[in-house]
């Protein structure tokens, strides 16, 4: 066997994930939003931007919207104050990714 493989010669499978996913956690706030839900359960957005002290409204909106694209969170009711309210939450991919990320949020508090 050559010592040099080259990948698509049929012999390696590709260990890359859907770049798609990665293009959406990749971006600055996406890790920051699934690890707060996955600490804190469902949570409303105004709880979320305070938390995330710097987003401003549109990127933690635009953010939240391609989290919901890509599977990770969902947009459950909620019994509020004032009625049924929406909030969000991970998705079961989205506990998953919580899960692997959180052994790096360990690693950075760490740090």
């Amino acid at each position: 066997m050559d010592p040099v493989a080259e990948c698509g010669d049929g012999e390696l499978e590709c260990p890359c994930p859907p770049v798609g996913v990665i293009d959406v956690v990749g971006k600055k706030w996406a890790v920051c939003v699934i690890s707060l839900l996955g600490r804190y359960g469902t949570v409303r957005f105004g709880p979320i931007q305070r938390c995330l002290s710097g987003v401003s409204p549109a990127t933690l909106t635009t953010t939240l919207r391609a989290l919901q694209r890509a599977g990770l969170v969902t947009r459950p009711p909620v019994d509020g104050r004032r009625g049924v309210v929406l909030a969000y939450a991970l998705t079961p991919s989205g506990r998953r990714l919580y899960s692997a990320l959180e052994p790096l949020s360990t690693w950075l508090r760490q740090a």
